[in-house]
């Protein structure tokens, strides 16, 4: 449909908020719900007092669409600690969009979405995210449709019913799984074929592997086989001490799970020198912080018997949730404990 106008609502523009507000969400949700449900919700989520309060809020924006100066949808959006849930200032909330029935199927959703994603670009937003009732089949597809995925549920409570949320994400930015990570005393840089010498000098030490599922990583024909796995997975890093120059040892990022907003972290061994030296609470720090901007669940696979590892990644606040056979590349299974940190749990820290 042409001639369709977006503009930004102002408090002056309450009256019609309420308006479009109250009678679209009845529109679309009162075939599923009670009237004393419905009229509940509506009472409490559009008064004037909260719709107020919303766009006074520096952290909310509202978008009328208009059709000859008529308002036909709306679109409400949410920054920073505004935002219902996430709360990521890398982010953007896309809380409601909102057509007049009559104008469903004529791509004023569309429209309004178009200028959710305008607003997320400058603000240089890594993803944006909503939260969408499971039986709203039409809106998932539309989501959907539009490149969004699933990555987790949320309880909606309508009145006393409580409805699930499909919350869907679509990310702005390509997720680079070797980007050069630093701070003043580390750097971590993607694992290239020629590294292979420099980290073998490091991974040649017997007592590097004395916990690790395989014990035999130090012989130079086995480390070929964990080295030539590191290349493959376009994941792994060379860890470099920034004083010296020298490759203190290895990590990677790798089983990146877009739909599932999840990867794992591993594969992680130092020089015997760094140990002791909080070394790897810095590299998993940076990066934690950059898989976060992407994710919202890091796993950890750990050896069943490497202790020393299994205390260190509880340093960092992950906690143990499964027990798994883990196949490593080129090698036999072995029995390792599955850590994992949230997005949420890790921005408490």
């Amino acid at each position: 449909m042409t001639g369709i106008e977006v503009k930004k609502a102002t408090r002056n523009d309450i009256e019609q908020l309420q308006s479009i507000g109250r009678q679209t969400f009845y529109e679309t949700f009162s075939v599923w719900n009670t009237e004393e449900n419905m009229t509940k919700y509506l009472e409490e989520n559009f008064s004037s007092e909260k719709l107020t309060a919303e766009l006074n809020d520096k952290n909310a924006e509202f978008y009328f669409a208009l059709l000859d100066n008529k308002v036909i949808g709306y679109l409400k959006l949410n920054f920073r600690q505004s935002q219902t849930e996430i709360k990521d200032a890398d982010a953007l909330e896309i809380e409601r969009i909102y057509v007049l029935q009559a104008f469903h199927g004529k791509k004023i959703g569309q429209v309004l979405y178009e200028k959710a994603i305008q607003v997320a670009d400058l603000m240089n937003a890594h993803y944006v995210w909503l939260g969408v009732w499971e039986e709203n089949k039409k809106a998932i597809s539309f989501y959907r449709k539009n490149g969004f995925v699933e990555f987790d549920k949320h309880i909606f409570k309508l009145g006393n019913d409580e409805q699930t949320d499909i919350m869907m994400k679509k990310m702005l930015i390509p997720f680079n799984m070797q980007p050069v990570l630093e701070n003043k005393q580390i750097a971590l840089y993607p694992l290239q074929d020629d590294d292979f010498e420099d980290l073998y000098a490091v991974a040649s030490d017997p007592k590097i592997w004395e916990q690790h599922p395989n014990k035999d990583r130090w012989k130079k024909e086995v480390f070929k086989i964990f080295f030539d796995g590191a290349i493959r997975s376009k994941g792994a890093f060379k860890i470099v001490d920034k004083t010296t120059g020298k490759v203190i040892g290895s990590t990677r990022i790798y089983d990146y799970n877009r739909q599932e907003s999840s990867l794992l972290i591993g594969y992680t061994f130092y020089g015997t020198a760094y140990w002791g030296k909080g070394i790897n609470h810095a590299v998993k720090t940076m990066m934690l912080d950059y898989v976060f901007k992407f994710v919202s669940k890091v796993y950890f696979h750990i050896g069943a018997g490497n202790i020393r590892s299994q205390i260190a990644i509880g340093r960092l606040g992950a906690t143990k949730v499964a027990e798994q056979e883990v196949a490593y590349f080129g090698e036999a299974p072995k029995l390792n404990f599955v850590y994992e940190i949230t997005k949420e749990n890790w921005n408490l820290n």
